[in-house]
């Protein structure tokens, strides 16, 4: 790979099927045409490496998640650092984004602002403090001083990060420095999800001094937190409580009525599928 490509779309799909990606591959390529990787491991099905690569999205193996301390949402990380400080390219934006609950309704890179970094917030009445999850995420990772002083802090998503190739490798590396191995060997076995407090806590803390931040349903739709009364679902897609077409759904499979929606969608509609590689 040389040259210049102007955007990526980067995900990791382990231990998924077919249909675990289904959504997430074509509806991506109904509205993006650039260039797209999933990481997966040498044990993946075949099945799903053709239906990767019948939609133009490169898998990229890697095995090292099944042997490291840190869970695979932590782990992704390190392998899109290397992807990334390795690539030829310089991308002028990259998406770091969850694959088995997000779909595309638009281009993922058309109508953002300017910007180095971007991360989205969940529905901002629900704070750090008021989640469980995310408290103890915070809390395992920091300590309770930390988790004190971010208590009232809106929840920002880990799972949808978009900016420049600069940024986002240097938003895996600052990441990763806090889930050295020493510091998740400590954690509960099983546990799972510490990349979202980490996030978070580099974005509250003004350790991402270029990001913006954008509220929840601007560009990217968070479901898990939003209540069924403010999603409208029409014959255009999922929508805001005003009318407005994020670019990206995450976390659809919250609200049976719209998991329903999408799915019955996604049987009708073609499939574009342009070579992003020429």
């Amino acid at each position: 790979m040389s040259g210049v490509e102007k955007n990526l779309v980067l995900g990791a799909a382990y231990g998924y099927g077919i249909e675990q990606v289904r959504l997430f591959a074509e509806s991506l390529r109904r509205n993006y045409h650039g260039r797209g990787a999933l990481l997966v491991t040498r044990w993946a099905p075949s099945e799903l490496i053709g239906f990767l690569q019948t939609h133009q999205i490169e898998p990229i193996f890697f095995d090292r998640a099944h042997r490291v301390v840190t869970d695979v949402q932590v782990d992704r990380y390190a392998r899109y650092c290397e992807y990334l400080c390795n690539s030829t390219t310089r991308f002028d934006r990259v998406l770091f984004t969850d694959v088995g609950d997000v779909l595309f309704q638009r281009d993922p890179f058309e109508g953002l602002p300017g910007g180095e970094l971007f991360c989205f917030l969940e529905d901002k009445r629900a704070t750090i403090g008021q989640c469980s999850s995310n408290s103890l995420w915070v809390r395992q990772i920091f300590g309770g001083e930390m988790l004190a002083r971010l208590a009232n802090c809106p929840i920002s998503c880990s799972g949808t990060t978009i900016g420049s190739h600069a940024a986002m490798e240097k938003y895996t590396e600052l990441l990763l420095m806090h889930a050295s191995p020493d510091v998740m060997m400590r954690l509960p076995t099983g546990s799972r999800g510490h990349d979202q407090g980490i996030h978070n806590v580099l974005l509250h803390t003004q350790a991402l001094p270029n990001a913006r931040v954008l509220e929840n349903g601007d560009h990217v739709f968070t479901l898990a937190r939003t209540p069924n009364a403010e999603i409208r679902i029409s014959s255009d897609g999922i929508l805001t409580a005003d009318g407005r077409k994020p670019a990206i759904v995450h976390q659809y499979n919250y609200h049976p009525a719209v998991l329903n929606a999408v799915q019955g969608a996604a049987s009708n509609a073609p499939v574009s599928l342009v070579n992003p590689y020429g």
